[in-house]
This record gives C-alpha cells, sequence and structure tokens, in this order.
C-alpha cells in the first residue's frame, strides 16, 4: 500500500540532484540513481535538494506567517480583497484554456492557494508544489488537496516533459536575479505545446515604477527596508524579493523558445487604498495600462 496520498504521483517525482528513478518504500522515497532517500510525511513526498538553501526556507516560512496573520486597518482590508479579485481573474484565465480532457497541472510556489479544486474536480492531475511543509499540509487537510510536492524552487524534483500547464503565481520574483535559468526549468517540466501561466509582481506598475524601474536595486532594497522598520510592518517583503519586469520576462521566454506569448488585462490592484485605486481606474480605462502598468501582470505562453 503506497504511503503517498496519491499513489500516481510517483510518475511526476524525479530525484532532484541527479533526476534518477525514484522508488517507494514504507514512508520514504528512495533514488534509484543516487541511493538518497526523502521522508514522506503525512503522504507528502519532501524532495529537498542537498544543495537547498535553508537560510531561504526558514525565511520563506516566516513570510508564510506573515501571510496568515489578519488585515487589521482599512487600506489593508481593501489591499487583500484586491488580491482576492487578482487571484480569481488569474484563475479565470488558467481555466479559459483547460480542455475537456483530464491534463496534468502543477502549480509552483502554491502556498495556501485553494483554486485548484474546481480543475481536480474535472478530473485533473494537480500537483501543489511548495518548499513550506505547512502551506501544504494546509491544503490537503483543510482543501483535501490530493498530490502536495515539498522542494526547492531551485531544484525540482520532477521528471522533464511531464505536464500539459505549469502556473506560478507570485514566485518568480523571489528568484530575480535568476530568472533566465528558472524560467528554462519551467520549460523543462512541459510537455511540448504546453503552457506556462505566470502571475507576478510588476516593476512597471503604476505605483512601482519609479522605484523599482528608475532606482538602483541596492538603493531601492535600502529604502524598502528602512520604510518597512520604521513601520514595523506586519508584511514585509524578504531582501531578496524584487518585482520582475514583464518586457524582460517576455524577452526570456522569447529565447527559450515559447511562443503564443499572450498578456492579458485586469483590473485589481492590491498594495494601495482606495483613494490611490480611483487613481488607478482612471488610468485603467487604457487596455495597454491593464496589461502592462498593473500590480501584477498575467501571461501565458506556448512551449515550442
Amino acid at each position: 500500500m503506497s504511503s503517498l496520498t496519491n499513489p500516481k504521483l510517483i510518475q511526476f517525482l524525479a530525484c532532484p540532484d541527479c533526476g534518477g528513478e525514484l522508488g517507494e518504500l514504507p514512508n520514504r522515497l528512495r533514488c534509484a540513481s543516487c541511493s538518497t532517500e526523502y521522508e514522506i510525511r503525512n503522504g507528502i513526498p519532501l524532495l529537498y535538494s542537498k544543495k537547498m538553501d535553508f537560510a531561504h526556507l526558514r525565511e520563506e516560512e516566516n513570510l508564510a506567517g506573515m501571510m496568515k496573520s489578519p488585515r487589521l486597518n482599512a487600506k489593508e482590508r481593501f489591499s487583500a480583497h484586491q488580491w482576492d479579485i487578482s487571484k480569481r481573474e488569474f484563475w479565470s484565465i488558467v481555466q479559459r484554456f483547460a480542455p475537456p480532457s483530464p491534463q496534468a497541472y502543477i502549480n509552483i510556489g502554491c502556498g495556501f492557494d485553494d483554486r485548484f479544486r474546481d480543475l481536480e474536480r474535472q478530473g485533473n492531475t494537480f500537483v501543489n508544489f511548495d518548499m513550506i511543509y505547512d502551506m501544504l499540509f494546509d491544503l490537503q487537510r483543510s482543501a483535501g488537496a490530493k498530490s502536495c510536492v515539498g522542494g526547492d524552487l531551485n531544484n525540482l524534483p520532477f521528471k522533464k516533459g511531464t505536464f500539459d500547464y505549469v502556473v506560478s503565481i507570485d514566485v518568480i520574483h523571489h528568484e530575480n536575479e535568476n530568472l533566465m535559468r528558472l524560467l528554462q526549468s519551467f520549460r523543462d517540466l512541459l510537455k511540448p505545446g504546453g503552457k506556462l501561466f505566470l502571475e507576478d509582481p510588476n516593476a512597471w506598475g503604476l505605483f512601482q515604477m519609479s522605484k523599482s524601474i528608475f532606482l538602483p536595486k541596492p538603493l531601492y532594497r535600502f529604502l524598502r527596508s528602512q520604510y518597512h522598520g520604521l513601520k514595523r510592518s506586519e508584511h514585509r517583503p524578504a531582501d531578496y524579493e524584487f518585482p520582475t519586469n514583464v518586457w524582460r520576462v517576455m524577452s526570456i521566454l522569447k529565447q527559450l523558445g515559447f511562443h503564443e506569448i499572450v498578456v492579458y488585462p485586469h483590473t485589481a490592484y492590491p498594495s494601495i487604498g482606495e483613494s490611490s485605486y480611483r487613481f488607478y481606474k482612471l488610468f485603467s480605462r487604457f487596455d495597454f495600462v491593464r496589461r502592462y502598468h498593473n500590480y501584477h501582470y498575467m501571461l501565458s505562453a506556448a512551449r515550442g
């Protein structure tokens, strides 16, 4: 009897260090090539690479705790509502491409996002991947997630060419300096013709580009750290986080052989108050602004 919550999950998995086949033992997986063993905890395989930066993991665990803390003031509640609308807009784009036949999806950096359920109910295989075990266990326990995998974003523990769709929301800005390598690893997971869906904070956002485009990165990070320190912010970004440049991301995807790259207009703008949002709505009457100067950009691209 399998100790994985979903026994079929094994067909997608590979050793994060050598890429070898994984075989199942009681409560653990073993690589057939390098003999490394990995824990299965409550049905969730934890496939952390030996090269993983565990200090980074601790930082991400702290950020995850902040995400679950309540928004107390009116601005934070308004922003939380905008985040929710943003996610709904993004998943409606993903659903737009869902075919009637069952497909294989993966959400890289899934966090607490339970919007996989509609796709799973349609008969699709949906793998929730994150580096933080507690997030995955929460999804399993509260949302009934059947397929959860813990591991390292920079050493993805999956076989190449096994997914029809790769989804990643608010993740790639955590690895802003390594975008080419990271997006290449996303491409490698896809079958030929498979689709990548990205949503990420936009360096060209209307209220962000004055800082993230025109300020040098070290100065931007220093000022941001000072600002959140003085405010004693509960939801401060990590030092290594930096909004990604939608134009640069599109350029990298083209270099990696992606085609049919589409950036979608959308309306929600998190991280500002209601008065600033009214200002944004004035400009967002233009389709170009809603595509390229929103807080997020949302895009899809097909693997060649």
